[in-house]
């Protein structure tokens, strides 16, 4: 199959994921599905039926990428007052953008999350498509963003195009997605965190996002990002690997071993107080663990991870020239 995004023919299967199939490019490494819904059914799904539960739960530490990624902007473009957030979902990127001073405006296809973000926030918002509002308006801006966006359109080369077409000239777009180069998407391979259909319809590298950007743009700066957690995953998923090997050739051992562990914690409801106590330790060894690496040494590891841009995140500031 040939990739849909540099014309390689050099592709191959790469997951089936909830009835879709997932190929992925050797020479770009971008991951793409064999076939695309259409663009109505899409609409449909993000006009209506999409949920976005996660931004919610995630608001505190949305808000915190949201001050990083402006404090960026800021450097890369001091002038820049008028900021656009290309499926500004919640409001809560758009919010923090107010806060630092900047003219704010949304473009965002939920009905659900537009009410949201003029509820709670007084944003306004474009109730549709990149495409509707291109179509209809003829406003630029000085900065527009878009935030784990593009793997969600059926074109994004188009979509680029019309993310440039709304910011002015000499003023800088951001886009933000998952990496498709990354070490946690080798190591979870077809159980990859963000394989996620029908929402992700691509994963992009930045060998992919340079083949999609026209020439009257260029890359200020590509970096990648990763969460302690994506250190964690990958950690856990070599443990697993790992444990897997050693249980095939010790597995009768394991399996008694396993069978007097759920016997003695079976028998421990007041009858062996040795039970409880031992259930007890396990869980502070659990906790301890949990605080010793998961909160101490992981954040401070995390970092490793995005050496040679092979973080879980790819980030792109880019300059419209004209």
């Amino acid at each position: 199959m040939e990739c849909k995004i540099c014309k390689s023919k050099i592709t191959k299967h790469f997951a089936n994921k909830n009835g879709y199939v997932f190929y992925r490019c050797i020479k770009c490494k971008t991951i793409f599905l064999n076939h695309l819904p259409s663009v109505k059914k899409l609409n449909n799904y993000y006009s209506s039926q999409f949920s976005y539960t996660d931004g919610l739960k995630n608001e505190i530490l949305i808000r915190k990428r949201s001050k990083q990624i402006l404090m960026h902007i800021k450097k890369y473009l001091p002038y820049g007052k008028t900021l656009c957030d290309v499926g500004s979902g919640y409001g809560f990127f758009l919010n923090e953008a107010h806060a630092a001073q900047y003219k704010i405006f949304g473009i965002e296809p939920s009905q659900q999350l537009v009410r949201h973000a003029k509820k709670h926030f007084g944003v306004h918002t474009f109730l549709g498509s990149l495409t509707k509002y291109t179509n209809s308006q003829k406003k630029q801006f000085d900065i527009v963003t878009c935030i784990h966006v593009i793997e969600h359109v059926t074109n994004p080369k188009q979509f680029i195009t019309l993310l440039l077409k709304i910011v002015k000239p000499g003023g800088l777009l951001y886009i933000e997605t998952p990496n498709s180069d990354s070490h946690l998407l080798y190591v979870e391979r077809e159980s990859y965190t963000f394989l996620i259909p029908p929402d992700h319809l691509w994963l992009f590298s930045q060998q992919s996002i340079k083949q999609l950007l026209p020439k009257y743009s260029s890359i200020i700066s590509i970096n990648t990002y990763s969460y302690s957690e994506h250190l964690m995953g990958i950690i856990k998923r070599i443990i697993k690997s790992l444990s897997l090997s050693e249980r095939s050739e010790e597995s009768t051992e394991r399996n008694e071993e396993k069978k007097r562990e759920e016997f003695t914690l079976s028998n421990s409801k007041g009858l062996d107080p040795s039970a409880n106590h031992f259930r007890m330790i396990q869980k502070f060894k659990k906790n301890l663990s949990y605080l010793l690496f998961d909160r101490t040494l992981a954040p401070f590891l995390t970092g490793t991870l995005n050496w040679n841009h092979k973080g879980s995140i790819l980030e792109l500031y880019i300059r419209k020239n004209k």
